[in-house]
């Protein structure tokens, strides 16, 4: 089931991303990027309270983990602009090719309490063929 949620991510994140890059031509880069989070926070604000009956808190981790909210409107601003001089494709394409390496860092050293997975040189070649592929895609 996990694959499928994580199939239904990527679909949302391609059109999220087109859509981010298309109210980008009406809009300034900040206005676009508050529309995004300002609508995800409202909905949020009522389904967890209403649905999940919790309650909204902020203590309990780390306060460095917070910058997540730092980090999704830079990925939602950067997107947006980048989708509208480069297009959808290459830049989904060179955001993959980014979270490959940071994430493929973080699982060998094992940062911020990410299961400790050491790189082996045995996947060398198939990082070579995801980034002839996104070349491929973004030179093709």
């Amino acid at each position: 089931m996990g694959i499928l949620y994580l199939a239904l991510s990527g679909i949302f994140n391609s059109i999220m991303v087109s859509f981010n890059g298309q109210l980008g031509i009406y809009h300034s880069l900040f206005v676009m990027t508050f529309f995004v989070h300002f609508f995800a926070a409202i909905i949020l604000l009522i389904y967890i309270p209403v649905v999940q009956r919790k309650k909204i808190k902020f203590t309990g981790c780390p306060p460095y983990v917070y910058i997540v909210g730092f980090l999704g409107v830079s990925i939602v601003g950067i997107s947006s602009w980048c989708t509208q001089s480069i297009g959808a494709t290459a830049v989904l394409s060179l955001s993959v090719m980014g979270q490959i390496v940071v994430s493929a860092i973080f699982d060998n050293y094992g940062f911020f309490g990410v299961k400790k997975v050491p790189f082996k040189k045995e996947q060398i070649p198939a990082y070579m063929l995801v980034a002839i592929g996104i070349l491929l895609v973004i030179n093709g």
